[in-house]
């Protein structure tokens, strides 16, 4: 049976299939290839030539940039639903890289294929424009939390997000975050350390908002003082409480 995780935001890449027409949705498939991936399994390397376009299917991707002294900075995690390495720029390459968290299942398109059939289908391409869009004001996001928020908005912001993953797949309430990542990449990710997060984690405990079972299972108690020590980044009506 699929996970939480795996289940995330499947129905987020059919969203966004349904606005184009049966025809373009049938050379997607044609010219599209699954793609069965390992946890650990690096997708695409930062700055090889762009060769293909991917759509996570089934688990959890992280993105990164790497450092001038080798270290990786990660970036970002795609759910199913998500694209990764889209461009359209003639010679481009890979801005950023990617490894999967979990084991993945994906669709690879080969980028020139891509770029002939969105010249036939416009709506193909702004797809895929909104998806850069997207990524843009994701990325902007972050230099914000990063730069105005405390360690607690953070991990609290970061449980919201996972949160809303989950519920928009299975459409009811979720009782049981998920955390399939490394304590480590979310530190990564959230610009602290691990050290921290895991001391964060018990002073949420302690104040009863969450409770810690399995390592990659978050039981939250209290939705409301999560939502509140973010600031009020509260999930849209329905997303969790169901």
């Amino acid at each position: 049976m699929p996970t939480g995780t795996e289940n995330m935001t499947r129905s987020a890449l059919r969203r966004r299939l349904e606005a184009l027409d049966d025809k373009t949705v049938a050379r997607l498939n044609e010219i599209s290839r699954p793609v069965d991936l390992p946890a650990g399994q690096q997708i695409i390397i930062e700055g090889d030539p762009a060769a293909s376009i991917y759509s996570v299917q089934q688990g959890v991707v992280s993105v990164f940039k790497l450092l001038p002294d080798g270290r990786r900075q990660i970036t970002g995690f795609l759910y199913p639903g998500d694209f990764l390495g889209v461009t359209f720029n003639l010679g481009a390459v890979y801005g950023y890289g990617a490894e999967a968290v979990t084991h993945c299942s994906l669709r690879a398109w080969p980028r020139g294929a891509l770029e002939r059939l969105s010249e036939e289908a416009p709506g193909l391409r702004r797809l895929f424009m909104a998806e850069i869009a997207d990524e843009l004001t994701e990325a902007q996001d972050r230099i914000l939390m990063l730069a105005h928020r405390s360690v607690e908005e953070r991990v609290a912001t970061f449980l919201l997000t996972m949160a809303r993953h989950q519920a928009g797949a299975t459409g009811t309430r979720i009782e049981v975050v998920e955390i399939p990542m490394r304590w480590a990449d979310i530190a990564d990710y959230l610009g602290t350390s691990a050290e921290t997060i895991s001391r964060t984690l018990s002073t949420f405990r302690d104040r009863h908002i969450i409770h810690t079972g399995k390592r990659s299972e978050i039981v939250v108690l209290d939705w409301a003082a999560l939502e509140a020590i973010t600031g009020g980044d509260r999930p849209e009506e329905g997303e969790i409480y169901r």
